[in-house]
């Protein structure tokens, strides 16, 4: 999903970016779309991240961690997180497919 003027500003907020250039947009929204990616990968299934919650939650603290450069330290902050949302996927049957996903960020 592209990311949307709603989703930005929040993810802004939320990194506590309060001034807007080409060069910050830019590497921002390129950062978000593999942010998604990746929880979409470590939930396994495709989660829509623009709804309130705790999906919502994991996505922002990913974006956290990868905007700090420290990314390696998330799955162990977040493990119960992911595997909770994880299993309640599995559990309805949904799948995720990332060749599929991709397409439509990119």
């Amino acid at each position: 999903m592209a990311a949307s003027v709603a989703l930005i500003d929040l993810v802004k907020r939320h990194l506590h970016i309060t001034w807007s250039d080409d060069d910050t947009d830019s590497n921002l929204i390129r950062e978000m779309a593999s942010a998604e990616l990746a929880i979409n990968y470590k939930l396994g299934a495709e989660c829509d991240i623009t709804v309130p919650g705790q999906i919502q939650n994991l996505y922002l603290a990913y974006m956290e961690y990868s905007h700090n450069h420290c990314l390696e330290q998330f799955d162990e902050a977040y493990r119960a997180e992911i595997l909770q949302i994880r299993h309640y996927h599995e559990v309805k049957g949904e799948t995720y497919d990332p060749e599929t996903f991709k397409s439509k960020i990119f």
